[in-house]
């Protein structure tokens, strides 16, 4: 029964595939650099592109474009920081939760709950705030504090459009062939 709900297989890399990888790499490069929000509680896009390559790419490809792309977003494109590899673990994960719950497979809201629950708690939560600690010399606790309010926050609103988009994307017929072809 369990076995309906998520998948380690990704597509076959085809031309379509390496094409739609590459325009996901681009389009999370982009939103990665988009946020709203104050400064003291930014939401960035990124999520979407994540939740997209997951959807289309399957679990193995979309950690690999994610990780591509946060390695890029760090270093050619001007991050916002020193890089850091330790933050590519959490990059490839995180993508790779969305591709094992959303790829191969009419998505349900119980799939995409469940991706966000594991991406914003241990994943974010937990490593991230390890990895911020370790890395930048940060008390853990206090980092740890904000990311859990924030995390909180986010997690409804990234569900709530994720789930948007992915219904737009069913109901679209060019993306859902487009899908189902991959």
């Amino acid at each position: 029964m369990l076995k309906n709900y998520y998948t380690f297989k990704s597509p076959k890399l085809t031309i379509q595939v390496l094409t739609i990888a590459a325009l996901m790499l681009a389009l999370d490069i982009i939103l990665w650099k988009i946020t709203i929000g104050p400064s003291y509680f930014q939401v960035a896009l990124g999520f979407i592109s994540m939740g997209l390559m997951g959807y289309f790419l399957g679990p193995w490809l979309a950690g690999t474009v994610e990780l591509m792309s946060d390695f890029l977003n760090s270093t050619v494109f001007g991050g916002s920081s020193t890089f850091a590899w330790q933050f590519l673990i959490g990059a490839f994960l995180g993508s790779m939760v969305y591709g094992v719950l959303l790829h191969g497979r009419k998505w349900s809201w119980l799939n995409i709950v469940v991706a966000h629950l594991i991406i914003l708690g241990p994943i974010s939560l937990l490593l991230d705030t390890t990895i911020v600690s370790f890395v930048y010399h940060i008390d853990w606790h206090v980092v740890f504090m904000t990311r859990a309010v924030r995390n909180f926050f986010t997690f409804f609103i990234e569900t709530f459009v994720l789930i948007s988009i992915l219904k737009g994307i069913e109901a679209n017929k060019f993306l859902r062939k487009i899908k189902y072809n991959l």
